[in-house]
C-alpha cells in the first residue's frame, strides 16, 4: 500500500503540472505570437530534457531489432502529444486553463473506459459497470458546473 500511495501522489503531481504548462504554453504562445512555434519550443526543450534524463539515469537504448518489433501505435504517442500542445495552446486564451483542462480529461475519462472495456493496445480489461459509468456523468457534470460563470 505504500508502493501505491507514493504513486497515487505521483500521479496527483504530475498532473498538475497540465495546467501549469497549459499556461505557461499559452504566455509563450501570446509573446511569441505563433502557437506552432511554442509546440516546436516546447518538443525542442523536451527532447533536451530527455536526452539528460536518458544521460544521468544511464537507461540502456533499445536495439533496432526491439524498436521495429513494437507496435506501430506504440509510435502513436508522439503525434498525441504533438496535437495535446498545440491544441492546449490554442484552447487556453479561448476558453480559460480550468474549462480547457476540465473538458480534457473529462475525454481522457471516457476513452481510457472505453479502452479499459475492449482491452484496446493490449490493456487488461476492465469493463464498464455501473459506478464508472456515474463517474463519468458526474465529471461531465462537474465540467459543466465548472464552466458556469
Amino acid at each position: 500500500m505504500k508502493n501505491e500511495i507514493f504513486f497515487f501522489i505521483l500521479a496527483l503531481i504530475t498532473g498538475a503540472l497540465i495546467p501549469i504548462q497549459a499556461a505557461t504554453n499559452a504566455a509563450f504562445s501570446k509573446s511569441i505570437g505563433n502557437p506552432y512555434i511554442t509546440g516546436l519550443m516546447v518538443f525542442i526543450v523536451g527532447l533536451i530534457g530527455m536526452f539528460l534524463f536518458i544521460l544521468f539515469t544511464r537507461a540502456s537504448f533499445p536495439s533496432k531489432q526491439a524498436l521495429a518489433a513494437a507496435p506501430l501505435y506504440g509510435y502513436l504517442g508522439g503525434l498525441i502529444v504533438a496535437t495535446y500542445v498545440i491544441m492546449i495552446t490554442i484552447l487556453v486564451p479561448k476558453i480559460g486553463v480550468g474549462t480547457a483542462i476540465g473538458l480534457i480529461v473529462t475525454g481522457q475519462i471516457i476513452c481510457a473506459v472505453i479502452i479499459d472495456h475492449f482491452g484496446l493496445f493490449n490493456v487488461a480489461v476492465r469493463s464498464i459497470n455501473l459506478p464508472r459509468s456515474i463517474g463519468i456523468v458526474l465529471m461531465i457534470v462537474g465540467v459543466y458546473l465548472g464552466m458556469k460563470k
